[in-house]
């Protein structure tokens, strides 16, 4: 075993200190260092193909619906009309794919800071994008986010960070700063939605995220999915916004109609229970937000 945790027909993830992920792989397809981080992407045995950067699983093509469509829905459906919308990270192009259901939208958005993402997934990865990165609706800029975001105030409906874990090029989008100017990149009546970790091995840093979203918008919601390909299964993400996001929850099944939206994992009514949380993740919220109106 290399000191990166991988062999040579096996692509793993270290989880935590005392845990490991791994695959095992039918072929390589990439394995590569770009100028942002480490690339794999491999044909593997029983998940189909799967993406790995810097050692961190982004995606495998059985459950990566479980994910993208649960970053994507619950924030376009919290909104009336979203229009204009911006994916930061994401360069897979399956958050784009989820966006792009919504017939009211009429541009995305995707800043992807590393152009070799998306040209891997373009190549390898169709059942993930599904020409999403073709739509004529799609707009794809390779740039940080946080300098794009710098120069697009009040601008979008819906901000959605589809983003690695907190290190190397995705370190930037968790501070402060960067919540900031993505709250200003929203009009009026905008969502922010975030992936956020697991709060099974990460609830300090999952704290710190909402304690920083506190700070900036009105209205915070945690809600868990299950991805079995990510550290524990259990997976969280943030809404925030200044709309009431509770009463936006009862919008679901009506929206969701409305649009004609087809989808494989996330329904209205599991989008709305994804809100109940396990009391443990409840204590984390009660504790990050105690200052903030419920």
């Amino acid at each position: 075993m290399s000191s990166g945790g991988r062999r040579d027909d096996w692509l793993s993830e270290r989880q935590t200190e005392g845990v490991e992920l791994s695959f095992r792989v039918r072929r390589w397809l990439v394995r590569k260092t770009t100028a942002y981080q480490r690339l794999e992407l491999a044909e593997t045995h029983d998940l189909g193909r799967v993406m790995a950067l810097d050692g961190r699983v982004m995606l495998s093509e059985r459950d990566e619906a479980f994910y993208h469509e649960m970053l994507v829905h619950p924030a376009l459906l919290a909104h009336p009309s979203p229009r204009r919308i911006l994916i930061v990270g994401g360069g897979d192009g399956g958050t784009m794919r989820e966006v792009l259901r919504h017939p009211t939208v009429r541009e995305v958005w995707l800043v992807e800071i590393d152009g070799e993402v998306i040209a891997a997934a373009k190549e390898h990865l169709p059942s993930v994008h599904r020409g999403s990165f073709f739509d004529p609706r799609a707009r794809v800029e390779i740039a940080p986010g946080e300098e794009f975001i710098a120069t697009h105030g009040g601008e979008f409906d819906v901000v959605i960070v589809d983003s690695t874990d907190p290190v190397g090029p995705g370190e930037a989008l968790f501070t402060e700063e960067f919540l900031r100017g993505a709250r200003d990149a929203l009009a009026e009546g905008g969502v922010f939605a975030m992936q956020a970790g697991t709060p099974f091995y990460w609830s300090e840093e999952l704290a710190q995220i909402l304690r920083t979203l506190g700070k900036l918008f009105f209205n915070v919601r945690l809600y868990l999915g299950y991805v079995p390909v990510y550290p524990s299964g259990m997976w969280a993400y943030v809404l925030a916004s200044e709309r009431d996001l509770l009463a936006e929850e009862e919008n679901f099944a009506r929206r969701y109609a409305e649009r004609g939206l087809e989808t494989v994992y996330f329904t209205p009514a599991l989008g709305r229970a994804a809100f109940v949380l396990p009391r443990f993740v409840e204590e984390i919220v009660e504790r990050a937000l105690k200052a903030q109106p419920a």
